[in-house]
């Protein structure tokens, strides 16, 4: 009897090797984001805002944009 040419068992231990890659990049980008995001937000409360805080109708981030 011939056995297959990719065994079923590693097959899905690859699959299982992708998935958990894909899931730690996805980890990984979302918090690099988070800091991305944090940092802008510092920066315009430290250089626009000059650590105050933003008054109402102030249109900061339309500027800025």
């Amino acid at each position: 009897m011939s056995q297959p040419l990719i065994d079923s068992l590693l097959v899905a231990e690859v699959k299982q090797l992708i998935q958990s890659a894909k899931q730690r990049a996805v980890v990984a980008v979302n918090a690099e984001l988070t800091m991305l995001y944090w940092q802008v937000g510092k920066r315009i409360a430290d250089k626009v805002l000059n650590g105050e805080r933003a008054e109402y109708g102030k249109q900061v981030v339309a500027i800025l944009a």
